[in-house]
């Protein structure tokens, strides 16, 4: 990449996933789920931590669910996973 010219202060510093169990607040927020058949990106967070039957959940939509229900009030399907599967992006 030389001679290319970058913006202002050059490329933005790269962030690392961090685990959603050490976020104050999730609801809103763009997380990654960690299922055995891989990453799955593109999902927002829709609720904090809370206690299902001894179990920390979170409950998530799709990105796309989500704006929906922001912009046209369409309450979208939730899915909850285990706070150890969800990542903050």
């Amino acid at each position: 990449m030389t001679g290319e010219q970058l913006p202002y202060f050059g490329r933005p510093p790269a962030r690392a996933p961090q685990p959603a169990a050490e976020a104050k607040t999730l609801r809103g927020r763009r997380v990654i789920l960690s299922l055995p058949e891989g990453f799955v990106y593109d999902v927002r967070a829709v609720s904090d931590v809370f206690d299902c039957g001894g179990l920390e959940v979170v409950d998530v939509v799709s990105e796309e669910d989500y704006f929906r229900w922001m912009f046209l009030a369409v309450p979208p399907a939730r899915s909850s996973y285990p706070i150890r599967l969800v990542w903050l992006e």
